[in-house]
């Protein structure tokens, strides 16, 4: 799809789920807990078990890392409630500098929020085979990414599930195609909102911003679930994980597919700053 033909397909993508689809997602923040355990909070409760795919890392040439190779590079641990900063070599300075320094990582952290297309495809594949419903599946995107359309601005959204998003509905093997269009759409439109496509000079024009900008988008769902609610996942936007709540079955394919770098998830664990009390 190309031209005019490709924005006008662009223009006409808006959130389109009912609203009423996202009731199920039953997390909160328990009272008087400042620091609240990912499952139940950022995932529900309830499945069989619960994994950790974790977003890669980058080496200083931009080349995709898997944190074990990071953790071997500084010494540090890999564990399912590691903390990418501990495990990165920013751990505490040993008492009057006793003891070497951290080897801290040269290269690029993890993206938080996004987990890029390859690995999202791959997780996309292992999950695809256990839901009976695949043709039906929920995409939550976070409002507040700064990508949307001025003109999605009043749309209907949901406040489950965890931050307020936008929900489209779509068959499971077309969601890594909205993962790219809908971040695109505001291209087809005009700027995004927040969004500053210039520093100096002459703003450019709508086809200029089409053409540079529209073909390399990417967001990955903030949630995803069919609508037998079989799985669900959840990758909130401060995070540099996803989680993944589903069967014991779909959690081990997880675990051994070597496309994707996965730690299964207790059912108390945090993902909060601190929760690393191995990497110190």
């Amino acid at each position: 799809m190309t031209g005019g033909s490709w924005r006008e397909h662009l223009a006409a993508i808006r959130p389109d789920a009912d609203l009423a689809e996202a009731v199920w997602w039953d997390t909160d923040w328990p009272d008087g807990m400042a620091t609240p355990a990912a499952v139940g909070f950022l995932v529900p409760a309830g499945f069989e078990a619960y994994a950790r795919v974790l977003h890669p890392a980058y080496d200083d040439q931009g080349q995709p890392v898997r944190w074990a190779e990071v953790a071997e590079a500084c010494g540090t641990t890999l564990h399912p409630q590691a903390q990418w900063w501990r495990l990165a070599g920013h751990r505490d300075l040993h008492p009057r500098g006793e003891g070497p320094e951290p080897v801290r990582w040269a290269g690029q952290e993890p993206e938080p929020g996004r987990l890029r297309r390859p690995a999202f495809e791959a997780l996309s594949a292992v999950v695809a085979g256990h839901t009976a419903t695949p043709e039906r599946t929920f995409v939550a995107f976070w409002v507040g990414y700064g990508v949307w359309p001025s003109a999605w601005s009043g749309l209907p959204t949901t406040r489950r599930p965890v931050r307020e998003s936008y929900l489209f509905e779509r068959p499971l093997l077309e969601v890594a195609t909205l993962c790219a269009e809908a971040p695109a759409v505001a291209y087809a439109l005009g700027a995004p909102t927040g969004t500053s496509m210039v520093i100096g000079g002459p703003p450019p024009t709508t086809d200029q911003q089409f053409e540079m900008w529209a073909p390399h988008q990417w967001q990955s769902p903030s949630a995803w679930w069919p609508s037998d609610h079989a799985w669900a996942t959840s990758s909130d936007t401060d995070l540099d994980s996803t989680l993944v709540g589903g069967s014991r079955a779909l959690v081990d394919e997880l675990l051994a597919d070597d496309r994707l770098e996965v730690l299964p998830w207790p059912v108390d664990g945090s993902l909060w700053s601190g929760a690393d009390i191995v990497n110190r």
